[in-house]
């Protein structure tokens, strides 16, 4: 798998951006703006919405703990790409914010922070 240099931003609440690209089962692909969240063990978290619209298909819910509290929540089984040959993950479905990003989907990058540009770069 090759991965590319992604460029994100950090928004006017600090919060550190990266752009995904999610592949519809159709194939069509859209290119979604995501949080980085390393507090998230897992790949993905997106709108229940937006997994539905893209087709991918619903694996069940579990139970999830999220903050305090314990919440059911779907699975989806989506393809998207972090700057890299699109593959397959598990993807959260439910939370009402933007996408996260989380660890697993980062794992064995290099992600620089630069706050007073406002810029990030995944390597």
């Amino acid at each position: 798998m090759r991965n590319t240099v992604i460029q994100g931003r950090i928004d006017e609440h600090g919060k550190v951006l990266l752009p995904v690209i999610v592949i519809a089962s159709d194939g069509l692909e859209v290119e979604v703006e995501a949080a980085v969240s390393l507090e998230y063990g897992g790949a993905m978290a997106i709108n229940e919405e937006l997994a539905v619209r893209l087709g991918w298909r619903r694996l069940g819910a579990r139970r999830v703990v999220v903050g305090f509290q314990t919440v059911l929540m779907d699975h989806y089984l989506g393809t998207m790409s972090l700057g890299a040959e699109p593959h397959q993950v598990v993807v959260l479905g439910g939370i009402k914010t933007r996408a996260i990003i989380g660890e697993k989907f980062l794992a064995g990058r290099k992600l620089i922070l630069d706050f007073s540009r406002s810029k990030v770069i995944l390597e």
